[in-house]
C-alpha cells in the first residue's frame, strides 16, 4: 500500500504545481498590444509604423536586440521578422546560406541605386502560438542574424 501512496503523493504533487504555474495564453491572431509587451519585456527600444498595403495596412515595430537591427511585421495570423545588410555576396553563397540555414532564408534585392540582402523569417500564428513562442521566434532569428554577420568572412 505504501508503494502506491508515494505514486499518487507524486502525482497530486505535480498537479498542485502545475495549476500554480502560470499557464500562457494561445493565440491564433496576434495583438500589436501583445508584440509590445513582449519588446517591453526584452527591455529593447523600438518604434512603430505603418506600412500601407493593397487592401490594408500592416503595422512594423523596428528595433535592435544586441547589435542586430530588426524589422517585425505583424499580418496578425503570421509575423515576419527582417535584418537587411549592406553587403556584396555571391549568388552560390546565397544559395549555401539558404542550403544550411535551418530559420532563415537569405534574399537578394535589388534596387535602383543599391543591392541589400534581406535575412528573413516567418512564424505562422494560425495553429496558435504564446507569448513564449514569439520571444523563441525573435531570440533564434537574432542568433540566425548574428550567424549571417559572420558568414563568409
Amino acid at each position: 500500500m505504501k508503494r502506491l501512496l508515494l505514486p499518487m503523493t507524486v502525482f497530486a504533487a505535480c498537479l498542485f504545481v502545475n495549476d500554480a504555474l502560470p499557464q500562457n495564453k494561445v493565440v491564433r491572431n496576434v495583438s500589436n498590444d501583445m508584440i509590445e509587451k513582449i519588446l517591453d519585456g526584452f527591455q529593447v527600444k523600438y518604434s512603430k509604423a505603418e506600412r500601407k498595403e493593397k487592401d490594408n495596412a500592416v503595422i512594423f515595430f523596428e528595433f535592435t536586440r544586441g547589435d542586430v537591427q530588426m524589422r517585425l511585421f505583424n499580418y496578425t495570423s503570421d509575423l515576419w521578422i527582417e535584418s537587411t545588410f549592406e553587403k556584396k555576396m555571391r549568388l552560390e553563397d546565397i544559395n549555401r546560406w539558404n542550403a544550411d540555414a535551418k530559420f532563415s532564408r537569405l534574399v537578394l534585392i535589388e534596387q535602383k541605386d543599391k543591392t541589400i540582402l534581406s535575412l528573413e523569417s516567418q512564424l505562422d500564428c494560425l495553429g496558435g502560438v504564446t507569448d513564449a513562442t514569439i520571444r523563441q521566434f525573435i531570440t533564434r532569428f537574432e542568433g540566425e542574424a548574428k550567424r549571417f554577420a559572420k558568414f563568409g568572412k
